[in-house]
């Protein structure tokens, strides 16, 4: 089973652990300083929010650096992703052009050349 953990989502969880809410309140810090800021920027001033606020005080000074860096990675994965999908995309497009313009040329019309590709 998958639990949303996003402030505001499973409240009875997050009250249950305070590493949870803390999370929890580390990651909603980070989205809202996204709207004003560098994602760098945004991590950076969380983790120096939580601290001054006693949120996960122990776990960010001993390692802010890293958990600025895993998340730098993380979302770069996902940017990284999403870019490769749609390059993908448009290969599988540039491919079903090809195959079009072939059946084409062999005299086969489009309707059936598309028939034939599953277009």
């Amino acid at each position: 089973m998958i639990y949303n953990i996003n402030k505001g989502h499973n409240v009875d969880m997050a009250g249950k652990s305070l590493v949870l809410s803390g999370y929890e309140e580390f990651i909603a810090q980070i989205k809202e300083n996204l709207k004003s800021m560098e994602l760098r920027e945004a991590i950076r001033l969380a983790i120096k929010s939580c601290i001054s606020k006693n949120i996960l005080v122990s776990f960010l000074e001993k390692n802010g650096s890293e958990v600025e860096n895993m998340l730098l990675s993380e979302w770069d994965q996902d940017e990284a992703l999403a870019v490769r999908y749609e390059e993908g995309r448009e290969e599988g497009r540039n491919e079903a052009r090809e195959e079009l313009f072939a059946l084409w040329e062999k005299g086969i019309s489009l309707a059936e050349a598309k028939k034939r590709l599953n277009l």
